[in-house]
């Protein structure tokens, strides 16, 4: 798992005066640099392509106050991964979501196999309770 902690800027604010829920999507993308890396060190070869995310919004997120982004993978396929991610806000669970990557030839604009090496660093990272 990993953690990190974001910390809210008023220009993410909107007008109900919360954290809108167009900026969760970005805090979540954030976050998966360090799987990402697994990958490649360079951002522009990592060859993974998001083919569905699903977010609960349960409660507010608010400026002024930090909030921790946990980062997991709950489950790995042939060429895909599902990474599960939580956001917290004064230890409440303000965010859940599920993101489905896929691993990713733009030469033959197919899913290849993630390589066995990234397979068991992914692992490392695998939920405790999935």
């Amino acid at each position: 798992m990993i953690k990190k902690i974001i910390i809210p800027r008023i220009s993410e604010t909107n007008l109900t005066k919360h954290i809108g829920n167009d900026i969760v999507p970005v805090w979540m993308e954030e976050r998966y640099m360090e799987i990402f890396q697994l990958f490649s060190k360079d951002p522009y070869e990592v060859n993974l392509i998001v083919v569905n995310i699903n977010i609960d919004f349960l409660k507010e997120i608010f400026f002024g106050k930090d909030v921790e982004i946990l980062t997991s993978v709950k489950k790995i396929g042939n060429a895909s991964f599902v990474l599960h991610q939580e956001m917290y806000q004064d230890r409440n669970l303000c965010v859940r979501a599920l993101t489905t990557l896929v691993h990713f030839d733009y030469s033959i604009h197919k899913p290849v196999p993630i390589p066995p090496r990234v397979s068991e660093m992914l692992r490392q990272h695998m939920m405790s309770n999935p």
